[in-house]
């Protein structure tokens, strides 16, 4: 196995940001309802998974990375539900706090065969007091210390207050900001990771989102004048990644064409994961941006919220050449 890969294994790696309970229902189409126009889905099975920032932390532990989730649940079913199935995949949730009063927020995605027909939110917005008395920040705090890299998740489902910020900036280890578009905040991190529309829109540029890959140096510029971060590294969907430095340098990756493309959703949290680990292994930037864009076209290729593994990535590797 190649050592950046090997070198992932067992590195302690916080995932603090806002979690979600991501429910599956499949099934088939066959016929239109006849009380309005549209389809009639005859369902065959469902599934949960871990989804958000707890998406982050699975993708993590598939890594054999050593995952510690810090965030807030609701006090309900859907929470303790949600917390065992991060168990179950050796994911720390010492600090996963259950807050009395909330609902865990739930999506259900109802998808025939391979068509995502509709999806359902119930979501929870968590107030300014309930993160401030859920002893949130203080959990981070004890964790720090033994952990080898950070990452900031942010869904904008309210876990994200500027105290945070005030706290990572003492940290001296690698911190990954993966921001969230209507949360305009100041970022103080190692290196940000927006999708190319979240970039666009945080960095103020006045480009339409058809036209926002041509203007990828006037964004970045932007984005650099907006937030505190040393580097900032956009996915591209299927252009790969483009990573951005203060000086103006863009160096960009095409992504890797082994799988067709069936599902983007949770490929982001993927490239977050793969670099966090490879940065808290020592792995310089640019191939650990190259590692994680790999990763990324490995979960596209998979319908859900999906992972990687180490194997994965791997066999991967070995067949788009290596990393520079």
């Amino acid at each position: 196995m190649h050592p950046t890969i090997e070198s992932i294994k067992d590195k302690r790696v916080i995932i603090f940001g806002d979690v979600v309970l991501d429910h599956y229902v499949w099934g088939d189409v066959e016929r239109i309802s006849p009380e309005a126009p549209v389809p009639v889905v005859r369902v065959h099975h469902e599934n949960d998974m871990p989804g958000a920032a707890a998406n982050v932390a699975m993708n993590l532990a598939a890594l054999d990375a050593r995952a510690i989730m810090i965030g807030i649940v609701g006090d309900d079913a859907d929470g303790q539900h949600l917390r065992e199935l991060l168990q179950q995949h050796n994911v720390d949730c010492t600090y996963l706090l259950a807050a009395p009063g909330q609902r865990t927020t739930r999506k259900t995605r109802i998808i025939a065969r391979t068509q995502h027909v509709v999806r359902v939110d119930w979501d929870t917005l968590l107030s300014y007091s309930v993160v401030r008395h859920s002893g949130v920040l203080n959990a981070f705090e004890r964790a720090l210390p033994a952990c080898d890299a950070v990452i900031i998740q942010d869904y904008n489902k309210g876990l994200i207050q500027p105290a945070l910020f005030d706290l990572v900036k003492t940290i001296s280890k690698p911190v990954i900001v993966d921001p969230n578009r209507y949360h305009a905040i100041t970022y103080r991190g190692s290196i940000a990771t927006p999708n190319l529309e979240e970039a666009r829109i945080l960095s103020g540029v006045a480009c339409s989102s058809a036209d926002a890959i041509a203007h990828l140096p006037e964004i970045a510029t932007g984005f650099f004048a907006r937030h505190d971060v040393e580097s900032l590294l956009i996915t591209l969907g299927d252009k790969g990644i483009a990573l951005c430095a203060r000086d103006g340098a863009v160096q960009r990756c095409p992504a890797a064409k082994a799988h067709s493309v069936y599902d983007v959703s949770g490929a982001g949290d993927t490239v977050c994961a793969v670099l966090a680990a490879a940065l808290a292994a020592g792995t310089p930037l640019w191939p650990a941006c190259q590692l994680a864009n790999i990763a990324g076209g490995i979960v596209v290729g998979k319908m859900g919220t999906a992972t990687t593994t180490r194997a994965e990535l791997q066999e991967l590797l070995d067949a788009v050449g290596f990393i520079a």
